[in-house]
């Protein structure tokens, strides 16, 4: 049987939870993108087990572990990294063991992806959650790892950092650093033809005109996925996933690629801080008569190829001053959508037909776009595949150092 990718949006409530799973060598790749596994979600009938969903869709290894070739952080906030200490393991590859009284093992993570940067921000103004100091400190053990052997280890000690770290911290490994402007292609050492993945951020320091945006702590590692189908090379499915990134981040991405707006185009957007505001505007959309859109920061999320869908992994939106997820956010979004023919979906709102829990959102990587594939009540019933093959039919017939972990 032939290998399809698919992406799937595992509804967290205001948290964000995604796997990519890409075929390629005529395998498999489980790549993990932020997550947020309350202890709730366990327990309670109206919130989606996402242990549970993320253990049915992962494979285990030769040593029976659960796995994921690379986990991705996009930033620390515990929204993006709750339950990392309890549900996934930590520590030299060798110690792992099963887990006892009936309980499911932890996930063995091969590679591991994250910010210096972004964690140092974090800690200006912020402190750390007790999830993100216990990846922190496994990130620090892989990096110390690769500075002292200066080899890329074994499967499970094995870690990229995304962006340089400040005052040269990271001047001595760049072996394993990934800059913004360059293109992955490799997933946990392997290389997949059918990947490229554009680096947009975090930004550096200086491309901030203030120190207020940094301390927003929005400025977060920001990735646009490009996939093909298994066995190609060109990309026919553009995924662009951003963590919380701010309406600063927004501004300057757009300055810096409005020559060339292609290369910001996207069939799946997972829209950035589970749909605030403040990823549009700099005003405050509860404190303001009249809040004011900023046109740069909407032309950099604007670039919706025919069909795309713009998801908000929140909370229901509702019409209120509520942020995140907030009112006005969906309905900028909803126009951006609809100039391409796309869709805007809320994670909570994809509930099935009897069900009480919302359900795991997935669509499939296929040469003609994403289809979606999940069964829902929602009104979105059309892939952005479909469409994009409707409307070319149409075309074609009628013309400090103390906590980065670098």
């Amino acid at each position: 049987m032939v290998k399809k990718s698919s992406i799937y949006h595992l509804p967290v409530g205001n948290g964000d939870m995604t796997l990519l799973k890409i075929a390629s060598n005529n395998r498999y790749f489980y790549v993990l993108v932020d997550m947020y596994i309350r202890q709730s979600c366990t327990e309670e009938d109206d919130q989606c087990n996402v242990l549970d969903e993320l253990h049915n869709l992962l494979e285990k290894d030769c040593d029976g572990r659960p796995y994921l070739d690379a986990l991705v952080l996009t930033h620390p906030d515990k929204d993006h990294i709750g339950g990392f200490e309890k549900y996934f393991y930590q520590g030299s590859p060798s110690d792992y063991a099963p887990a006892k009284n009936g309980e499911k093992d932890r996930i063995f993570v091969r590679e591991i992806w994250s910010s210096p940067l972004v964690f140092r921000r974090k800690s200006k103004k912020h402190s750390l959650c007790e999830d993100a100091k216990v990846f922190n400190t496994e990130a620090k053990r892989r990096v110390e790892l690769y500075r002292e052997s200066k080899a890329i280890g074994a499967e499970g000690d094995r870690i990229r950092l995304i962006g340089e770290d400040i005052d040269g911290k990271t001047s001595d490994i760049l072996g394993i650093v990934y800059k913004p402007g360059e293109v992955i292609s490799k997933i946990n050492e392997a290389t997949l033809k059918e990947l490229s993945i554009d680096i947009y951020g975090p930004l550096s320091d200086d491309e901030f005109e203030d120190n207020e945006a940094l301390e927003k702590n929005r400025s977060s590692v920001i990735l646009r996925w490009g996939i093909a189908s298994h066995g190609y090379s060109d990309p026919t499915n553009f995924v662009l996933l951003a963590g919380d990134a701010s309406v600063e981040a927004w501004e300057i991405i757009w300055e810096k690629f409005k020559g060339s707006p292609q290369k910001l185009s996207y069939d799946l957007l997972l829209a950035p801080h589970h749909c605030s505001w403040h990823t549009l505007s700099h005003d405050s959309y509860s404190e303001s008569d009249n809040p004011k859109v900023s046109e740069t920061a909407k032309k950099a999320l604007s670039q919706a190829r025919t069909g795309a869908v713009i998801i908000s992994s929140s909370d229901p939106i509702k019409d209120d001053k509520n942020d995140p997820p907030n009112f006005g956010a969906k309905k900028e979004y909803e126009s951006i959508v609809s100039s391409a023919k796309g869709t805007f979906l809320c994670l909570a709102d994809n509930i099935a037909n009897g069900e009480t829990a919302p359900s795991v959102l997935e669509y499939r990587l296929t040469n003609a776009g994403p289809q979606k594939a999940s069964k829902t009540s929602s009104t979105d019933s059309t892939s952005s595949a479909k469409k994009r093959t409707a409307a070319t039919s149409t075309l074609i017939g009628h013309s400090g150092q103390a906590i980065g972990h670098g």
